[in-house]
């Protein structure tokens, strides 16, 4: 393989999901919550399909609109990623983290990621982004 795929939202909130409910990733294709969120988080932020998997492909995507963003923090915010008001739940991103490198990287990249926006999507999607980008401190 030629260029590492990143962890991208679908991935990573999957895996945070096995993390916080003690559910083995392989077990993952059994837990219904699971595509309840995806197409709960569809509908709601109005997101296109071609969009949809470009985030699960981790591509990139060049001026994200508001439904890109609002996919984000809504699979975010089911998943515990971010609270109800929409800020990060760094605690929650840092054990998630340590699943995949030592805990004082995970804290640097934590930090690096905790970005803020304006209003809770731009937020959610600055963070994706953020760890986009760093594909390459996630990979093991």
């Amino acid at each position: 393989m030629t260029s590492f795929r990143i962890v991208n939202v679908t991935i990573f909130s999957l895996l945070l999901f096995c993390l916080m409910s003690g559910v083995h990733p392989q077990e993952l294709a059994k837990v219904p919550e699971i595509k309840g969120y995806e197409l709960h988080c569809i509908e709601a932020s109005g997101i296109t399909e071609s969009s949809a998997k470009k985030l699960r492909n981790g591509d990139d995507i060049a001026n994200p609109d508001q439904s890109i963003k609002c996919y984000v923090q809504c699979f975010f915010s089911k998943l515990r990623l971010m609270n109800e008001k929409g800020v990060v739940q760094k605690d929650k991103v840092i054990s998630f983290m340590t699943l995949l490198m030592p805990e004082d990287q995970a804290k640097k990249l934590a930090d690096k990621c905790d970005l803020r926006r304006t209003n809770p999507c731009d937020t959610a999607y600055a963070m994706y982004d953020c760890y986009r980008q760093n594909k390459a401190k996630l990979v093991l």
